[in-house]
C-alpha cells in the first residue's frame, strides 16, 4: 500500500465516519470524517452504494474534515463512478490541498471536479445544462488494468513499468493486435521486466500510475463521446503518460508512433470492444 498523504497529525486510533444529507432531487451530501485508508475505504464504498441503492443519482462529496488519504481511497471513488449511469454524477468539495495535489498527480482532476465549497459543488449537479456521462471500461481494458495494477507495484523504474504496461496491452483487444503489427508481442518485451518476485516487497511502490493512466483513457474516450473505454484508449493513454520514454521503446524495437497509430487508424475504433 502507498504512503498516504498526510492532511494533518493522525490520531493514535484511525478511525472513519461516514454521514450524508438528502438535498432532495436524488442529490445527496456525503461527508466522510476521519481517514481513508486501506482498512476504511470499504466503509465508505459500503456508505456510497447503499445511497445509491436508495436512488440517489447525484452526489457530493465533502471532503473538509477528511484528515487522510492515500490511493485506496482514490479506488474507492474510481469504482464506485463506474457505477453511475445515465445522468449519475459525484463532484467533490472543500478538498484539502494535498488531496487536490494527488488527483493532479494522478491525473483524476480529469475524472472527478473538485469545488471550492458543497454549495458550489450543490450548484454543479443542480444545473441545467446535461451532464456529461464518462464512459465505462470495456471487457477487455478492465482485464488490462486488473494486471497492471497487479505488476506495477513491483516496477523498479519508470521504463520498468513502461515495459509491464506493453506486454500486458501486446496481447489484449485491437491494442495488442496494434503492437503486434509493428513487432510488440508479450515475449519480446524482457520477461524480468514484468515478472515480480512473489511475496516479495515492492522495491518501489507505484500506486498511483494505473489510476492515471486510466484517467486519462476516461478522458480520451469521453472526447471522442465513447460509450466504453477500449484498449486503444489505454495504449494512447499510455503513450501520453510515458512520452519519450514510449518513443525509445518503439525506437528500440525497431518501430516508431506514427507507424504504431497507422495501425490503429486515424482514432479510436468506437466499438465497444477491446
Amino acid at each position: 500500500m502507498s504512503r498516504p498523504v498526510e492532511l494533518s497529525e493522525p490520531f493514535a486510533q484511525p478511525s472513519l465516519e461516514v454521514s450524508h444529507v438528502d438535498s432532495g432531487d436524488g442529490v445527496c451530501v456525503v461527508t466522510p470524517a476521519g481517514e481513508i485508508d486501506l482498512a476504511s475505504a470499504p466503509k465508505l464504498k459500503v456508505h456510497l452504494v447503499g445511497l445509491l441503492d436508495d436512488g440517489f443519482r447525484q452526489f457530493v462529496l465533502d471532503l473538509s474534515a477528511v484528515r487522510y488519504l492515500d490511493s485506496t481511497g482514490l479506488g474507492v471513488l474510481i469504482a464506485f463512478s463506474r457505477r453511475l449511469a445515465g445522468d449519475g454524477q459525484i463532484v467533490l468539495a472543500e478538498a484539502p490541498e494535498p488531496v487536490l495535489h494527488l488527483l493532479e498527480l494522478t491525473g483524476l482532476d480529469a475524472q472527478f471536479q473538485a469545488f471550492a465549497s458543497v454549495e458550489e459543488a450543490l450548484g454543479q449537479v443542480r444545473g441545467a445544462g446535461r451532464v456529461r456521462v464518462m464512459p465505462t471500461l470495456s471487457p477487455d481494458a478492465e482485464i488490462v488494468l486488473g494486471l497492471a495494477a497487479a505488476a506495477l507495484p513491483f516496477a523498479e523504474s519508470a521504463a520498468d513499468e513502461l515495459r509491464r504496461w506493453v506486454r500486458i496491452l501486446s496481447d489484449h483487444g485491437e491494442a495488442g493486435r496494434a503492437l503486434q503489427r509493428v513487432g510488440f508481442t508479450d515475449t519480446c518485451v524482457e520477461p524480468a521486466a514484468v515478472a515480480g518476485t512473489a511475496g516479495a516487497p515492492a522495491p518501489r511502490a507505484q500506486a498511483h500510475s494505473a489510476a492515471r493512466v486510466e484517467a486519462l483513457a476516461v478522458a480520451i474516450a469521453a472526447d471522442r463521446e465513447a460509450a466504453t473505454v477500449s484498449t486503444v484508449d489505454l495504449l494512447l493513454a499510455v503513450m501520453a503518460a510515458y512520452g519519450d520514454a514510449f518513443d525509445h521503446e518503439l525506437d528500440a524495437h525497431g518501430t516508431s508512433s506514427v507507424e504504431l497509430i497507422d495501425c490503429l487508424g486515424s482514432s479510436p475504433d468506437p466499438a465497444p470492444v477491446g
